[in-house]
């Protein structure tokens, strides 16, 4: 039986849809920046770089690039956003009063 209720989709605000397209775009690319950042170095020997005593395995290495490469593209993304919503629209002065 359908219900007659139901009314479609949940209308997300355009606030909410660009975090979560920021957030979504930024983790694709992070895995791929990752997958590309990791083919060509070896976390285990950049662990070395930054202490010697610092004794990373492997995956943890690979976890800790994700997420760096992750909240970089996120501060980027956001950033982009912020800027093109709150950013002058160009058609608002030729809107205005006209002689």
């Amino acid at each position: 039986m359908i219900n007659e209720d139901y009314r479609g989709t949940l209308k997300w605000s355009r606030n909410k849809q660009a975090v979560f397209t920021v957030i979504w775009i930024s983790f694709l690319c992070a895995a791929v920046g990752t997958m590309v950042f990791f083919a060509l170095f070896d976390p285990v020997d950049l662990s070395g770089i930054f202490d010697e005593d610092l004794d990373i395995d492997r995956d943890a290495g690979y976890a800790a690039g994700f997420f760096f490469f992750w909240i970089l593209l996120l501060v980027c993304g956001g950033l982009t956003a912020f800027l093109v919503r709150t950013a002058p629209k160009r058609h608002a002065k030729h809107h205005g009063k006209q002689d």
